[in-house]
């Protein structure tokens, strides 16, 4: 049965299809917007739910979770009134799942979570926020039903968990799962699926190994070092009037030869290393070619530095595209965003955490000026 559950379609089919249109329109975003960010941000907390309880011992702790959080499964039966208020409203959810079942599921990784949705998705990061703390609630109240419902304990809940992995795989975000600490979505969803039966079953017979031949290995080992014990005796005793010669010999040597200066050396110079940095304070400015959102080979250098400027300060930084008025406008907001989050990835690779970089919507830059040109074609960070 476990095998055969879909975790991620029920509970889409849970939310219906109007979940996201009404969502945008409560948060003040466009459907299509709240389309794409619902479709990045359900896979992640479904993710985190298996991952926090694919074992028994952690299924024990979510179902404590979950039962502990005064959750109304009821509500699932009408998601159209939950955008009605009341007190069992969006916004009484909301301020839910914000106090403590958000960090509760995402921990410290829950604003790099927001700033990963908001980018990846154009909405706010305050509407990324409310969404987070709308749907993780939702989630866990789906879950409450269904373990009601199959009447699941914790070592069947976590059977059922462990077997999401497949169907969450390829609807994860990369960029979501970037932003909770994970490499990529494999890595973040990694031996789940047979992580409590495999590791049983192999403790058993390692077990069984060791106490079956511990004694007969005992012995061999026992009977093996004292045969060696006498032979190292036996050949000690053959060598050492040899050995205890040629030390005396030796001695002799070192204290009667001749002694020669050793060669002169020229003292070998430090050399400095090359510098790369191309850091020069904030604001940052990095440079692209017409048309490419690709970045430059000499943007590195800037990158680098700056990711280590970043680092060294713990400093909080916002990544700014700019693009002109020339042309068709959207193109060139969609381009200007499209390298602002190449800066981004850039810094997140060289060990900036995602949760420090705020993206920020394009701005213009006027034409007319000589260096025009190129400072429309720049991604700045600024020291927020």
């Amino acid at each position: 049965m476990n095998m055969n559950t879909n975790l991620l379609t029920l509970a889409q089919n849970a939310l219906g299809g109007d979940f996201s249109k009404l969502a945008g329109q409560f948060l003040g975003e466009s459907p299509g917007a709240a389309q794409s960010a619902l479709s990045s941000l359900l896979p992640a907390v479904l993710g985190c739910v298996v991952q926090k309880g694919a074992t028994p011992d952690g299924a024990s702790k979510l179902l404590s979770l979950i039962n502990g959080a005064n959750l109304d499964t009821s509500s699932l039966g009408n998601i159209a009134g939950l955008f009605s208020g009341g007190a069992t409203g969006a916004g009484a959810l909301m301020k839910t799942g914000a106090g403590s079942l958000v960090p509760a599921l995402f921990g410290d990784k829950s604003a790099g979570l927001v700033n990963a949705l908001s980018s990846s998705s154009g909405i706010k990061t305050s509407s990324a926020a409310n969404l987070v703390a709308l749907v993780v609630p939702i989630v866990l109240a789906f879950l409450k039903k269904l373990v009601t419902e199959r009447g699941l304990n914790a070592s069947s809940l976590s059977s059922l968990l462990s077997s999401q992995a497949p169907s969450l795989q390829g609807a994860l975000d990369s960029r979501i799962t970037s932003a909770l600490g994970f490499a990529n979505p494999s890595s973040f969803l990694g031996g789940l699926a047979t992580a409590a039966g495999v590791t049983a079953d192999a403790t058993r017979r390692a077990s069984a190994a060791v106490a079956g031949g511990a004694a007969a290995a005992g012995s061999a080992a026992l009977a093996a070092g004292s045969a060696a014990v006498s032979e190292g005796k036996s050949a000690l005793s053959r060598f050492l009037p040899w050995l205890i010669g040629a030390a005396i010999l030796l001695v002799l040597w070192l204290f009667l030869w001749p002694k020669t200066p050793a060669p002169t050396q020229e003292p070998v110079q430090a050399v400095a290393p090359a510098t790369t940095s191309a850091f020069s304070g904030f604001p940052a400015k990095v440079y692209f070619d017409t048309g490419s959102a690709a970045l430059a080979p000499d943007a590195s250098k800037v990158l680098s530095a700056t990711a280590d400027a970043i680092k060294k300060d713990k400093l909080r930084v916002a990544v700014t595209g700019y693009t002109d008025k020339t042309g068709d406008s959207a193109k060139n907001e969609e381009l200007a965003k499209n390298r602002a989050v190449a800066v981004r990835d850039a810094l997140t690779a060289a060990g900036v955490p995602e949760a420090s970089i705020e993206m920020r919507p394009p701005l213009f830059v006027e034409t007319g000026a000589s260096t025009a040109s190129a400072e429309s074609r720049r991604v700045e960070i600024n020291k927020m």
